[in-house]
């Protein structure tokens, strides 16, 4: 997590929000980055004004004040009570839309959201809201479901697959890692028909571990050869008692798009565990052919596939 300089989270004062908060506050404590906290009214939410005397006045103007007036005491309570350096914002929109425009405001360089467990349609929606901020936003998000509360990271699930990029994550990662003193499990994933692959799969476990020793990070490693990449992730993750999932989101890697859109859209869906999803790009090819990545909406392979 190099460079981490502001957390967003986005909260409208439920449990699960609360909790996501409880997380984000701890990665700003330990980095000393600045923390924001985002409240969005739904436009449905608002009208222009009360029908009479008789009633609350409903207008927007009034709706937006108050909601402010709200996360600025929750941000002020959040500085006074965990010692970090918190704002507040209240916006009226959609809730993806607001989230990915005030990180890119702010140059946020994690954007931090609540997700709930469940097979009914609340949980679908508001996982959904989290899935369209990966796909739009310009930074990492990490999402944190709503029925624990994690203070630290103790156990953290890598997976890896033989794609540009697979180590970029870790690049991001590292210092989330090395503050929480934490066990790095890599998941080395091959599908069974990708035989070429599985080389390139080696070289990069090999490049990986190298980095970790370097870095002090106690780790090992678990080779998998599945098909169903989503679904192997989410059990080893249960097997492993791991307790943070580190995922590559949003690249094409083979005609299957095992790494596209339904894979972390399952992970999120499903993860009993907080989610960091990291979404890069690729740039044109320089002189040795390496590929580059940063983070950034303007990739018209993402676009054209539907991201």
């Amino acid at each position: 997590m190099e460079g981490l300089d502001t957390i967003l989270v986005h909260v409208d004062f439920t449990e699960r929000s609360l909790n996501a908060l409880a997380v984000a506050t701890g990665l700003c404590y330990q980095k000393q980055t600045r923390l924001h906290l985002l409240y969005v009214l739904s436009p449905d939410s608002v009208r222009t004004g009360a029908f009479n005397d008789q009633v609350p006045d409903l207008s927007n103007e009034h709706l937006v004040r108050e909601g402010a007036d709200m996360v600025q005491m929750l941000a002020t309570v959040t500085t006074q009570e965990q010692h970090v350096n918190c704002s507040g914002s209240c916006r009226v929109g959609l809730i993806p839309t607001e989230v990915v425009a005030v990180a890119r405001e702010l140059q946020a360089s994690l954007i931090v959201m609540g997700t709930q467990v469940g097979a009914d349609a609340q949980p679908f929606r508001l996982n959904s809201e989290a899935y369209q901020v990966i796909k739009e936003a310009d930074c990492p998000v990490l999402t944190v479901p709503d029925h624990q509360k994690w203070t630290s990271f103790e156990r953290i699930l890598f997976p890896v697959r033989p794609i540009p990029g697979a180590l970029d994550k870790y690049e991001f990662a590292r210092q989330l890692i090395r503050k929480n003193v934490a066990e790095l499990v890599v998941l080395a994933l091959s599908a069974p028909e990708e035989v070429i692959s599985i080389h390139q799969l080696q070289e990069e476990i090999i490049t990986l571990n190298t980095k970790l020793v370097q870095d002090g990070i106690s780790s090992q490693t678990v080779f998998c050869q599945t098909d169903l990449m989503a679904e192997t992730v989410l059990e080893k993750a249960s097997e492993l008692n791991a307790d943070l999932l580190i995922i590559t989101a949003g690249l094409v890697t083979t005609t299957a798009n095992f790494f596209i859109g339904s894979f972390t859209q399952q992970i999120i869906h499903n993860a009993h565990v907080p989610v960091l999803s990291i979404r890069p790009y690729s740039e044109p090819a320089q002189r040795d052919a390496a590929v580059f990545w940063q983070y950034g909406r303007d990739d018209p392979g993402l676009s054209a596939i539907g991201l």
